[in-house]
């Protein structure tokens, strides 16, 4: 590509002299030309906004509660013409701008901050005269805004600006939030989006966490953490919003709450211990390591084993104790009880580990059942299994169902079975159940990771407990469907998200109870619930992810029934989630409307047709137009494990389990329901584009509501299809008064002028010039 010459934006404002309230991010800067075009990507379409964004980085500090951000963004002409226009910037409430300026060319040009009342009148007259409703997004913000030099065809524009802000706090809890999300019936994608966020504190930080992005967390010290969140080929759906907890406790709590008017309102839940446990505040434990060395595991695995719990007994705890069960057709324990874990014996269990040889069956039931029976039920002292297997029980008891009732019968003292599965010939479904029944964790090593490395990182998590047999208390305060349904073990350096619905509002003493050194203890904290609050609108549909991953895993373990089934469709069609009972749906109703026959809105032909195909008693996934071994032909979404064997064997069932495993754990939006249509495919050096790239997508996601795709229209999910909605010509003088009423509508009336939304109980459709 020619290099044309880059006019830069430099953009720099003061720090805020006051706090102000975390309101949703606007829209994230772009360039607005004069005279509307039809972009070469989509040319049905006319818009004032046909600059490509092709890189984004975003670097942020916050120090004491202040933010210093630095953007960078990298626009390209895709026209074959010269074009120019302004750049516009939303400026959150609490940023107190000074002078503002434009060096292009070593010349300076002024650029101007417009108030609210000015920017909504810029985005009027804009909207009116090229009749996009993109723009709306914008509405009820501040506005930076500055001429652009002309740009050549093929040529770039990079703006580069800095402001600073201080960040709202209440109760110790901030919100970073930073505007990432673009149109979504925009432009290609960003070839390359950067955020990086570094906080310092004096007090420390006993929270920090991302729940609108897959974000990889450091923390250096119990005072510092840096996020990083890097994505390629992207168009983001939502802003990027990073909360931190400054409290010196020993456990970290965050409370985050959404509510609509009419409904019961949304709570997410973040409990975390502090980073720098005092040495007295980890729970000595003892630990069985049951370990399959059957036949199977010959060759490299069972030598990998052998490094690996080499590895394991090196990092016990001096207070720990501990014994090892190898089993194949016989279990074959290393001592005949729990022992400390001194210099001297753990010498012996290496020596042991040693000697460890891959032959026999598997005794999967003998080899749980002696080790729970060396439980000696020390109440001050948990007492953990982690039990690896890389194949199917086939000495003694095989029945899975059986094995599971023996497991449960025999842990009278609730013991953790911890479950790594190894390889992908292996049940699933059984080691699943073991793990649900003993309130355990679950996970797999598959083929092509490293056994050794896989292991060590499984024990080394469950190393330090410091909360066991955890319960929320929520004094006075009505919830229902929470999810984890039973909460897990709490370990020095993990967490645990809590979601659920709430009934009520006011202040509340909330928060979780457990054993700490055998003794009961309870952490309560103050926390608001709203009875109304537009905040945190990412909490709707993080919740029914949640919900969906654990009904569908309560399908997958123990049988189709119709009220369950009915129960996912209901979300996935409410929050737009795929799933095994709608991806392949959603596929046959996008092939209608590329050019198939007239159709039916979109969410009643994939909920009547779901409903008919369970009637029917088909296997989720039979008949997915792109699928293999009867899984969904959709890239993302949920398998139910349809394997070789019926749903708890093979492959599959080890990649439903991961996939659901990993959802119902995710604290963050971003999941497998997101994944585009199609999978990206990789040529060379970059990947290629995805096919929904090149046509709109049948699901868009704005603020807390899904819209579902119709012809020519966007159908708000929550429409019930019997409420006839109130007509409002798009672009006409009663659609700006209504957008100046209701300035939040403009995000919605983005999507284009054919849409319908149910707003505070009112259903209202934007209709086009010819009424349609």
């Amino acid at each position: 590509m020619k290099r044309f010459p880059r006019p830069t934006i430099a953009l720099l404002a003061v720090a805020a002299a006051s706090l102000f309230s975390a309101a949703p991010a606007a829209a994230q800067g772009t360039v607005i030309i004069d005279r509307p075009v039809r972009p070469p990507w989509q040319p049905n379409r006319v818009t004032t906004t046909p600059l490509v964004l092709k890189y984004q980085n975003v670097v942020a500090t916050v120090t004491e509660g202040v933010a210093v951000t630095r953007v960078e963004q990298t626009f390209q002409n895709p026209l074959g013409t010269q074009i120019e226009g302004t750049y516009v910037y939303p400026l959150p409430d609490g940023v107190a701008v000074g002078d503002f300026s434009m060096t292009v060319g070593g010349k300076t040009l002024r650029g101007e901050v417009l108030d609210k009342d000015a920017a909504r009148r810029t985005y009027e007259d804009i909207v009116r005269r090229a009749r996009d409703p993109g723009l709306l997004e914008y509405l009820n913000s501040r506005l930076y805004r500055a001429s652009i030099f002309p740009i050549p065809p093929g040529g770039l524009l990079e703006v580069k600006l800095e402001y600073s802000q201080a960040l709202s706090e209440s109760g110790g809890l901030g919100l970073f939030n930073h505007p990432l999300r673009v149109d979504p019936g925009g432009g290609p994608p960003i070839e390359r989006v950067v955020v990086q966020v570094r906080l310092k504190s004096s007090q420390p930080l006993a929270s920090v966490f991302c729940p609108s992005h897959k974000c990889d967390i450091v923390r250096p010290n119990e005072f510092e953490a840096v996020a990083s969140c890097e994505e390629a080929f992207v168009r983001p759906d939502r802003d990027f919003a990073l909360y931190y907890q400054r409290r010196d406790a020993q456990f970290g709590l965050s409370v985050l709450t959404h509510r609509q008017a009419g409904e019961p309102g949304y709570f997410f839940m973040r409990i975390a211990p502090r980073v720098d446990l005092a040495a007295d505040q980890i729970q000595p434990k003892d630990i069985a390591f049951v370990i399959d060395t059957s036949g199977s595991m010959a060759g490299g695995k069972i030598e990998q084993v052998r490094r690996a719990l080499k590895y394991c007994i090196d990092t016990l705890n001096p207070s720990d104790r501990f014994n090892i069960y190898n089993f194949s057709t016989a279990v074959t324990p290393f001592r005949d009880a729990l022992l400390p874990a001194s210099d001297e014996l753990r010498g012996a269990a290496r020596d042991h580990v040693a000697k460890l040889q891959a032959v026999g069956g598997t005794n999967v039931n003998g080899a749980l059942l002696e080790a729970l029976g060396a439980n000696p039920g020390d109440p001050g002292r948990p007492y953990l299994i982690v039990f690896m297997t890389d194949g199917e029980p086939t000495v003694d008891v095989t029945n899975p169902d059986q094995i599971v009732q023996n497991v449960t019968a025999a842990n009278k003292h609730q013991v953790r079975i911890h479950v790594l599965g190894v390889g992908s010939q292996l049940n699933a479904g059984l080691l699943d159940r073991v793990a649900e029944a003993t309130r355990g964790s679950r996970d797999y090593c598959s083929e092509t990771e490293d056994l050794e490395i896989k292991l060590g990182q499984f024990v080394g998590r469950l190393s330090k407990p410091v909360l066991t047999d955890l319960a929320l208390v929520l004094a006075g305060l009505n919830v229902s469907d929470v999810y984890p349904r039973e909460l897990p073990d709490l370990f020095h350096g993990g967490e645990l998200t809590v979601l659920g619905r709430y009934d009520g509002a006011g202040r509340f003493d909330v928060g979780f109870s457990g054993r700490l050194l055998g003794q009961e203890k309870r952490f309560t904290y103050g926390a608001e619930f709203a009875t109304i609050t537009s905040g945190n609108d990412f909490l709707p549909r993080l919740w029914a992810n949640r919900k969906v991953a654990y009904l569908l895993d309560q399908i997958r373990l123990h049988g189709q029934n119709k009220e369950l089934v009915d129960d996912v469709v209901r979300l996935a069609t409410r929050y737009g989630i795929v799933t095994p009972y709608t991806s392949a749906l959603i596929l046959e109703d996008e092939r209608a409307l590329a050019g198939g026959p007239a159709q039916q809105p979109a969410r009643r032909v994939i909920t009547e047709t779901a409903r008919q195909r369970v009637a029917g008693g088909g296997r989720p996934g039979r008949g997915a137009p792109a699928g293999e071994g009867g899984r969904p032909g959709r890239a993302g979404a949920y398998r139910l494990g349809v394997g070789e064997r019926g749903g708890s064997v093979g492959k599959d069932a080890v990649e439903a389990s991961r996939e659901l495993r990993t959802l119902k754990d995710l604290g963050y939006v971003g999941t497998p329901a997101d994944a585009p249509a199609t999978e990206r495919t990789s040529g060379p050096g970059r990947p290629s584009e995805r096919a929904d790239d090149k046509k709109e997508s049948l699901i868009r996601h704005v603020a807390d509501k899904t819209f579902v795709r119709d012809g020519e229209r966007w159908i708000d999910s929550a429409w019930d299809g019997k409420q006839e909605p109130r007509k409002i010509k798009a672009f006409s003088d009663g659609y700006f008064a209504l957008l100046k009423d209701k300035p939040q509508l403009g995000k919605f009336f983005a999507l284009g002028t054919r849409v319908l939304v149910v707003v505070d109980g009112a259903a209202l459709e934007i209709i086009d010039d010819d009424g349609k």
